[in-house]
């Protein structure tokens, strides 16, 4: 029961760390050039709700759909699934394989940002420049820390027994 209290807490720490990293801005791009004097072409940070808000005014709605799917939804789903998890006496095992399947996509957006900054970072564009904000960071802990407590939970339920279908 201890070990359920943990987890349900650091569930909840996860859940802020997600929302934080949906709100706070995950990416500053700054492209400039300079012809006489140094004009600023393009400066701007980015949050995972700002770009989704763009994307669909701008109707480019299969990078919104890309995004909203593993950056949004599959976190949620994710975290209903945990949530239900840690809550019942004896959760199902299609729970825990749900939960386990879906771990694997979580991680995608931060990889997908993650490339993103080292393609215009590594000076793929010259006079372009791009940095990670505190955004990113919140949501590769969010990352970070579901995927311990879904190992967690995976090593309690080995050792309980509770693998019932």
């Amino acid at each position: 029961m201890k070990n359920r209290l943990i987890l349900l807490a650091l569930h909840i720490i996860s859940l802020i760390l997600l929302g934080l990293g949906w709100v706070m801005d995950m990416l500053h791009i700054d492209i400039s050039t300079h012809f006489i004097v140094n004009i600023n072409l393009f400066n701007e940070n980015r949050s995972v709700l700002g770009t989704l808000q763009t994307l669909w005014q701008t109707a480019n709605y299969w990078p919104f759909a890309l995004i909203f799917l593993f950056g949004i939804l599959v976190p949620l789903f994710k975290s209903g699934a945990i949530f239900i998890i840690l809550l019942q006496k004896e959760p199902k095992q299609k729970l825990f394989d749900f939960v386990g399947a879906i771990s694997k996509w979580a991680m995608a957006d931060v990889f997908a940002i993650s490339i993103l900054v080292a393609f215009l970072g590594a000076g793929a564009m010259q006079n372009t420049s791009a940095s990670l904000e505190a955004g990113f960071y919140f949501f590769s802990a969010y990352v970070l820390l579901s995927a311990i407590i879904v190992w967690w939970m995976g090593k309690m339920q080995s050792l309980s027994g509770t693998s019932k279908a």
